[in-house]
């Protein structure tokens, strides 16, 4: 039932909205299923149906565009059957070329600048000068609530993220960017018991320290020739410290051959005045290493390896991978070892389109054996396997199904059922 009136909903709002502004209309349904047994622990399950309707909508004209995105959800056979949840991911109202310099959004919406990112209802505009050499996006808004529903959290004004991108490109074949992030959490107040100077128990309200996340981060990255280079850092600024230096390069000396190397470290990322940061952590540290050949004998063919480390603390994790991939089929195998256990695995899938790509069926099987720590004298195999099929009868129709067979120590043959169906929907409105 909530599923039917979250599209009645979602169509209320396309009937409302396009008598008043619409000329351009484009929807896209996604009606999907999955179901599953879950083993809660030895001897019980559950069984479960998740059910999911995504619907997205915008409509323009000229220089706006209103679009909405949301997803209604029930388990039609689990615990929470006939619980149904709504999630609102986006509703806003965006216009383009204003003054023929910049765009301004309104509503629920998205903010991907930098360091910032999350879902906010507020306000975003960018502005792009030079030739669009360089583009200033700036937003402020409060924090989605949790589970995405359909209105504005709690206290808005100690629940909001603010924040500003500029990005510029001084050269043709590379660009900087310099970008600032401010979160606040407010923590709801709750009563709890607590001692008096004589030792009484007295009812107090506990009003916890807002969580503050504030950051400073600068990157870039130029292409030029046969070198690729990507750099990164980001400041904590409420610790006063470095969060995350990231640097990446790709390296083509000759033709067909590719070697790339990446190295990352990062801090946990804790919010000021959370308990959390009185606890003691370590740093994340890693490096990889790349070797990339396209095989020249198999045209579309490509061959890769890779080696990498993952250091936490004295302690050190590292993975071993090769595989090659093609246009209908993918292989690789690896292995991963340190002090968390040791696995290793194969994995090969692929998919071969059907009647001028109109049926395309696709497999997969994954074999491997694994230990949860080094300590563990047995490795324990683990096996899963995929099934499926994509059909496409009309470009604006697609329906997918996939069967799944998984296989280790905890669920002897445990199989699972995916279905998917999408329709997009795409029309010229002339109403004025």
């Amino acid at each position: 039932m909530k599923i039917k009136l979250t599209l009645i909903l979602a169509l209320g709002v396309v009937s409302a909205v396009q008598t008043s502004f619409s000329q351009f209309l484009q929807a896209r349904l996604v009606t999907s299923a999955y179901a599953w047994q879950r083993h809660d622990t030895v001897g019980i399950s559950s069984n479960h149906l998740y059910g999911y309707q995504s619907a997205q909508f915008s409509i323009s004209q000229d220089d706006f565009t209103f679009s909405t995105y949301l997803q209604a959800w029930n388990d039609f056979s689990g615990p929470l059957k006939n619980k149904g949840r709504i999630r609102l991911y986006s509703l806003q109202l965006k216009w383009r070329d204003i003054g023929g310099v910049g765009d301004a959004t309104v509503g629920r919406q998205a903010i991907f600048a930098g360091v910032g990112n999350g879902t906010v209802d507020g306000v975003s505009a960018t502005a792009r000068f030079l030739d669009h050499r360089i583009k200033v996006l700036g937003y402020l808004g409060a924090l989605a609530p949790a589970g995405m529903k359909g209105e504005i959290i709690d206290h808005p004004s100690k629940n909001a993220m603010f924040g500003a991108q500029v990005v510029a490109m001084p050269v043709d074949f590379g660009q900087i960017s310099v970008s600032y992030a401010n979160k606040r959490i407010q923590p709801e107040a709750y009563t709890a018991l607590r001692r008096d100077s004589l030792f009484n128990p007295v009812l107090v309200e506990i009003s916890p320290s807002a969580r503050i996340e504030e950051y400073l981060s600068v990157d870039a990255s130029a292409e030029y020739d046969m070198v690729y280079g990507y750099v990164r850092y980001d400041h904590d600024l409420q610790f006063a410290k470095m969060s995350r230096i990231q640097l990446f390069t790709r390296v083509t000396p000759i033709d067909r051959i590719g070697i790339t190397g990446e190295y990352l470290k990062r801090e946990p990322r804790i919010s000021f005045n959370s308990i959390f940061s009185a606890f003691t952590y370590n740093s994340l540290e890693e490096f990889e290493v790349g070797l990339e050949y396209d095989v020249h004998f198999l045209d579309g063919v490509r061959t890769f390896a890779r080696y990498g480390e993952v250091s936490y603390g004295d302690e050190i994790s590292q993975q071993y991978t090769f595989g090659a991939n093609w246009k209908y089929v993918s292989a690789s195998a690896s292995s991963l070892s340190g002090y968390n256990g040791r696995i290793n695995a194969a994995t090969i899938n692929g998919g071969y389109p059907l009647f001028d790509h109109m049926l395309t069926p696709t497999a997969s099987f994954t074999y491997g054996y694994y230990k949860l720590n080094r300590y563990q004298a047995k490795r324990d195999p683990a096996l899963s396997a995929s099934i499926g099929a994509v059909y496409r009868p009309m470009p604006v129709l697609s329906v997918d199904t996939q069967v799944q067979w998984i296989q280790n120590k905890i669920y002897k043959n445990d199989v699972r059922v995916f279905l998917r169906a999408s329709y997009l929907l795409s029309e010229r409105l002339t109403l004025f």
